[in-house]
């Protein structure tokens, strides 16, 4: 009897868990959803900040509060300036694999002519869920530099004198 007492919580326990995502799972979900979204709007995706790291959002916020900063040209999740709901079919999220304490993962999304660009996307757990933490162009070999502390240094510089 002590033993079905004992076991009792810990079934129900283990009947509640949710199952976890894995790091293609929520980039499937993101993109997906965010490619979407930037193709139908011109807002800022509300769910940003369940899917990206904050250091990342900290450093996209410091980068956009610079006037006439030349850090991003384009969007920084997907390397374009617009995009068309009928792109996100040719969304593609390839088989993950380890790199330093979390995650990258190949992404190929549909752009204009049929055509396909390809991201490499670095993902990390933070709060319990796989959120992004850096994305660069594979198909044109770019990276936006927000990670390059001299870049934003002198896109501030530049900004606050006028130049």
């Amino acid at each position: 009897m002590r033993r079905i007492i004992i076991s009792l919580p810990l079934l129900l326990s283990a009947c509640t868990c949710v199952p976890q995502q894995n790091a293609a799972e929520r980039a499937e979900e993101f993109y997906s959803t965010y490619l979407t979204f930037f193709a139908e709007s011109d807002g800022e995706y509300p769910q940003l900040s369940e899917f990206v790291a904050a250091d990342t959002l900290s450093r996209l916020n410091e980068i956009e509060s610079i006037p006439e900063q030349e850090i991003v040209g384009s969007d920084y999740f997907a390397y374009v300036q617009d995009y068309d709901p009928s792109w996100v079919k040719g969304l593609r999220v390839g088989v993950s694999h380890q790199f330093m304490n979390g995650e990258v993962l190949p992404v190929r999304i549909g752009i204009e002519d049929g055509g396909f660009l390809n991201l490499e996307v670095y993902m990390r757990r933070e709060d319990g869920k796989w959120k992004i933490y850096r994305v660069s162009d594979v198909t044109d070999r770019y990276e936006h530099p927000i990670f390059n502390a001299g870049a934003i240094t002198r896109a501030k510089s530049s900004a606050e004198s006028g130049l």
